[in-house]
């Protein structure tokens, strides 16, 4: 039965309750008879027409709450999105280094392992230092007051202090992507190894294996390996700097492990000279086999690169001398 067979039945109902209350007479006039029953009718009417309006208000309602579920969904789906992953790791902590994610969170002590992610920035304390690995390949390395603010992977903004940027050696350096925004333009490299340091009033940018391109308002400029350019608010000034200078000093006490086991001598080398700005030069053919053939065990971790040498070679026939721009073996 529906509603409306429902309602009916009902004012029929009334309609004998009325008929019966009125008591027993003859018969009813026709029309005293119609009178009531319209009267009945038009009550009956009344009632489906204000269930009629009740279905469609909550139907209207249930509508506009969904409506409401719908934007409250999208407003807030941004503020639970997942977290974004980690992108880079730090390699190596000398002294007081901090981490913060968001630009709102609390400062944390890092250490050796922790993850970082997009967003996240960093600093070193006066006698703080850092070595980041990134997923990409690109290594950084940031040295004692420095401040860097990370707004990708592929992009962060050094604030105050120095940051070396290496973005390792072969044909694949340059297709790794890395720049870094600093208050006077931002610096890109070109495969290579560099130094971006941020002094109280000027840029300076010092290239020891590659290229780097620096955008600046005024323009773009590129600084060769073995070129240092001191970008200040009245002009562009460019000098030399040897890769053994000692001014890249400070790289070496924060360098990144290198794996040695399973490694033969001459790969060794190879990474020491790269890390400390020299060439490796063999005192004979022989010298030079034995290199190759020469398979590591064991580990340098913690060690600068000049004490790796020694300490590795110590164990092998082979003997090094570290010359300025050298390490004869022997």
């Amino acid at each position: 039965m529906n509603e409306n067979e429902h309602i009916g039945t009902a004012g029929e109902d009334v309609l004998g309750a009325l008929l019966a209350a009125s008591g027993a007479r003859a018969t009813p006039l026709e029309e005293q008879r119609q009178q009531v029953r319209t009267a009945v009718e038009a009550e009956w009417r009344t009632l489906v027409a204000t269930r009629q309006r009740r279905r469609r208000v909550t139907a209207w309602a249930a509508a506009a709450a969904v409506a409401v579920v719908a934007v409250s969904a999208w407003w807030v789906r941004p503020l639970v999105s997942p977290p974004a992953e980690p992108f880079a790791s730090l390699a190596r902590v000398q002294g007081t280094v901090e981490y913060r994610e968001g630009g709102d969170g609390s400062w944390r002590h890092v250490q050796d392992g922790t993850r970082v992610s997009p967003g996240a920035a960093l600093r070193t304390g006066d006698a703080g230092r850092a070595a980041l690995e990134l997923d990409n390949g690109v290594t950084l390395r940031l040295d004692r007051g420095t401040r860097l603010a990370f707004a990708s992977p592929a992009k962060a903004s050094l604030e105050a202090g120095a940051v070396y940027v290496d973005a390792g050696a072969g044909e694949a350096s340059g297709s790794r992507e890395f720049a870094l925004d600093t208050p006077f333009g931002e610096v890109r490299h070109l495969g290579t190894q560099y130094e971006a340091r941020v002094l109280d009033a000027a840029l300076r940018v010092a290239v020891r294996e590659g290229r780097v391109g620096i955008a600046l308002a005024a323009g773009g400029q590129v600084a060769a390996a073995g070129e240092q350019l001191l970008l200040t608010g009245s002009g562009i000034e460019r000098s030399m700097l040897s890769p053994w200078d000692s001014q890249w000093a400070w790289v070496a006490s924060v360098t990144p492990p290198f794996e040695i086991e399973g490694r033969s001598v001459d790969e060794f080398l190879a990474w020491a000279a790269r890390e400390t700005g020299r060439k490796v030069a063999y005192g004979s053919p022989d010298a030079a086999q034995q290199a190759q053939g020469i398979v590591l065990r064991g580990s340098v971790s913690g060690l600068t690169p000049e004490q790796a040498v020694r300490a590795v070679l110590s164990t092998t026939p082979l003997q090094p001398r570290l010359e300025t721009e050298r390490i004869v073996v022997e």
